[in-house]
């Protein structure tokens, strides 16, 4: 890749993640050649809200296209704090479900959390579809980035992790730093994402979130312990205490929220 741009700006919320020029680059690892082949198959079906994965560098780093829009940090735009928003991402979740059941990574594939083939019944999650990974253009979805954490499971996973951080299935206080001012319309906006995705129910969802707290404790507290990235840094940043607070709000209320939200 040589002729090309050679400043390094520092993508916020990335670890290790820098773009040069039209190009992202990003840490690689066993798991790059399973991502970077799900990409392609995604790109080829026409999911173009994909970017184009371009190979490894001379650094041995794995280079993506950049993307348009701007990512939904805290606080969110507008369009996030709105239920169409919350829609707009379901619908995207569906439509790539739909297209990546089709997709074999092969018998012995690498993931960031291990390797291994898919068992019936999963499909490979986006496994960390929140936010700030999507990209917008005011009210338009035009991107989904940061898929090193796909991983095989459950179509529902990728929906209670959507849920946990869109609705938000969170304290009001977590809610506020999304930009919520008020109330937060968790009932409502539980029930447009179920109606959006369709095939799931608010309590099958809670139910989702709840298995992910008590997964995501377990990968922080043991892989993090081994200095596995990036759940070392997620151990390091205090995550746990968030895991914890999350869980400990959806156990007191997720069974009214979901209640409410029933359609």
């Amino acid at each position: 890749m040589t002729g090309e741009p050679t400043e390094e700006v520092r993508l916020p919320g990335a670890i290790g993640a820098v773009r040069v020029g039209e190009t992202i680059r990003k840490p690689s690892g066993p798991w790059t050649p399973t991502v970077q082949a799900l990409l392609r198959f995604l790109r080829e079906r026409g999911f173009d809200l994909a970017p184009e994965p371009l190979g490894l560098d001379e650094q041995a780093r794995e280079v993506q296209s950049v993307m348009p829009g701007a990512p939904a940090y805290r606080p969110w735009p507008p369009v996030m704090l709105r239920v169409d928003g919350v829609e707009r991402l379901a619908a995207v979740l569906r439509r790539y479900h739909d297209i990546v059941r089709a997709y074999d990574p092969g018998p012995e594939p690498c993931w960031r959390a291990g390797c291994g083939p898919l068992v019936k019944g999963e499909i490979v999650c986006h496994g960390d579809y929140g936010a700030w990974n999507t990209l917008w253009e005011g009210d338009r979805l035009v991107g989904v980035v940061d898929w090193d954490m796909a991983e095989p499971g459950l179509p529902i996973d990728d929906l209670g992790f959507l849920a946990i951080h869109a609705v938000p299935l969170r304290s009001d206080e977590r809610a506020r730093g999304s930009g919520f001012l008020g109330p937060v319309p968790r009932a409502g906006r539980l029930r447009a994402l179920c109606l959006a995705y369709e095939g799931f129910t608010p309590t099958e969802i809670v139910q989702a979130a709840a298995r992910l707290h008590e997964r995501d404790h377990r990968r922080t507290t043991e892989w993090g312990a081994e200095g596995r990235e990036p759940w070392a840094t997620f151990l390091a940043s205090g995550d746990l205490g968030t895991i914890e607070d999350d869980a400990t709000w959806l156990e007191a209320h997720g069974s009214s929220v979901a209640g409410a939200a029933e359609v």
